[in-house]
């Protein structure tokens, strides 16, 4: 087989063999059409994971809200007041000064196992 290339003008490339023109035309058209499939299938699987992402922030969004609210109610709920309210139900008693009694450690001391 014998191909020629003429240059009729600057820059202007003509094949005289239609043959490997048409091959190399249906080549591309085929490789276009697969990546456009593939393409058209890549946007088709992530479509609904988009609109799942979007209500996972919502939820989230949701439930940061909650879980201040929460944290409100927890902090009133561990508030001094109720804390002497708790001990008084459960019969504690309030230490007065001279019942207090501390340890003392004499200097350098440390207890060991053996």
């Amino acid at each position: 087989m014998n191909y020629t290339l003429s240059l009729n003008q600057p820059g202007q490339i003509i094949f005289k063999k239609r043959g490997v023109l048409a091959i190399f035309g249906a080549i591309n058209l085929i490789f276009f059409l697969a990546l456009s499939i593939f393409y058209i299938f890549q946007i088709g699987t992530l479509t609904p994971k988009i609109y799942l992402l979007g209500d996972y922030e919502k939820r989230l969004e949701k439930l940061s809200k909650e879980n201040e609210v929460l944290e409100i109610n927890l902090s009133k709920s561990n508030s001094l007041s109720n804390i002497e309210n708790y001990l008084s139900r459960e019969n504690f008693v309030k230490a007065k000064a001279n019942q207090v009694k501390y340890l003392q450690i004499l200097g350098s001391t440390v207890v060991t196992s053996k």
